[in-house]
């Protein structure tokens, strides 16, 4: 470790110590959001063959807990809407445990070294032009800044995995599905795109078998006014791809049950014309972050009623640029006003909450984020919705030491010839 790391870590010890964690008037003031400290390489501890990362930050003591005794005392200084919503709905059993703040995100050095200056926006925000690879908005200064950031943000090159995703229900019940999928990320400093594309994507429900939009294929722009998403889903009940113009926007794959948005997979995604974008600004708030506990707990354990299950959650103040999207009056999305907060470091998202059009808070949602560090990259462990109409909550893209590591750059790379209808077909099969 060097110096400055252990400074920091003897002032939160200090910290600790100096102030009890059931106590409701904890100094907010003395949490340190310190330098970053972004871990490039794996730790001692990794081993490359198994799906484990060991947390870098296992000795770390909670700073205090927040429940429902004294929630109130944060709410207006670190807690979200979403979140205050959570300890009123779930009160007996919604906490946040606080931990000291650790800024591990990184990214490949070639990602850092092709970052110089900010993209230019072109067609109403719709399209990109920057350098390829690079982080797009060093420097941002627009809402829409950040939104690119986390959608062009370092996701791998040629991606293969699985993952399972569950909708657990109020009265315990749980919905089981699993998926398969391949992918090509053009946007990254190892390939040469000359081909305007963000990327492509092919993905399967692989349990249950027979949902109606089981498998799908992709194509996405790095323009989405000049050069619209396109889409073909295979139906395994007809045995026929058909090209998928909705799969967009406010569209629900069966396999969601109507509880998240084609638009929310992976935050956000997508065209961003129905909406009018704001900056809030720059906030600290307590936001999910390195989820390493999370990913080393096996899943059957997070599962809990109503919210998963947040001994194995691990909140750090962080900063975070506010995002505000607000339907546009002639346009129309189920979901009218989004709010979206991005890490300042790895530009995900964190944390997004949806409104109505009354602007009553209808869902939050929670990316819990962790460096990859054999990338080294920062994406999140999972995708919880919760939904609080019905009560249930979804957890998708989950990756865990009990579910098959992801490769996220293939030493051979996907052949983009399969990457059509017909590659969809065989895909499927």
């Amino acid at each position: 470790m060097n110096n400055l790391f252990m400074i920091q870590k003897l002032l939160s010890l200090f910290f600790f110590f100096l102030i009890s964690p059931a106590n409701a008037d904890f100094n907010i003031e003395s949490i340190i959001i310190g330098d970053r400290q972004p871990i490039l390489q794996p730790i001692n501890e990794y081993n490359p063959n198994i799906n484990s990362y060991p947390d870098p930050f296992n000795a770390d003591e909670i700073l205090f807990t927040i429940d429902k005794n004294n929630y109130l005392d944060y709410a207006d200084k670190l807690l979200t809407p979403g979140q205050i919503e959570m300890f009123e709905m779930y009160s007996d059993t919604f906490k946040m445990n606080v931990y000291p703040s650790r800024r591990s995100c990184a990214v490949p050095r070639e990602v850092t070294q092709l970052t110089n200056q900010n993209a230019k926006l072109i067609d109403e925000g719709e399209g990109v032009l920057g350098v390829v690879g690079s982080i797009p908005f060093p420097n941002p200064t627009e809402a829409l800044h950040h939104v690119w950031n986390h959608i062009l943000r370092y996701r791998g090159v040629n991606i293969y995995g699985s993952s399972p995703f569950y909708i657990v229900n109020p009265d315990t019940s749980i919905t089981y599905g699993a998926g398969e999928a391949i992918a090509i990320n053009y946007w990254n400093p190892f390939v040469k795109n000359e081909k305007g594309l963000q990327g492509m994507l092919m993905s399967k429900v692989t349990h249950p078998p027979r949902l109606a939009d089981a498998s799908l294929l992709v194509i996405e722009s790095l323009n989405a006014l000049k050069t619209p998403r396109r889409a073909w889903v295979y139906n395994p009940g007809t045995r026929r791809v058909r090209r998928a113009p909705d799969i967009a926007y406010d569209y629900k794959p069966s396999s969601n049950q109507g509880i998240t948005t084609t638009d929310q997979f992976d935050g956000f995604n997508g065209a961003k014309d129905r909406y009018n974008w704001s900056l809030i600004g720059t906030q600290k708030r307590l936001m999910p972050y390195n989820a390493y506990k999370l990913h080393e707990t096996e899943i059957d354990k997070l599962l809990t009623p109503h919210h998963i299950n947040q001994e194995f959650l691990r909140y750090e103040l962080v900063n975070v640029n506010v995002v505000q999207a607000d339907l546009k009056e002639d346009m129309r999305h189920i979901l009218p006003h989004r709010i979206m907060y991005f890490d300042q470091d790895s530009h995900n998202m964190l944390v997004e909450e949806t409104f109505d059009e009354e602007k009553e808070i209808m869902a939050y949602r929670e990316f819990p984020i962790m460096n990859y560090y054999d990338q080294p990259m920062c994406l999140s462990v999972h995708s919880a919705t919760y939904d609080f109409a019905s009560r249930r909550y979804q957890l998708s893209s989950v990756r865990s030491i009990d579910v098959p590591k992801i490769q996220w750059r293939l030493e051979e790379p996907h052949d983009e010839t399969k990457f059509t209808p017909e590659g969809l077909k065989r895909f499927a099969r």
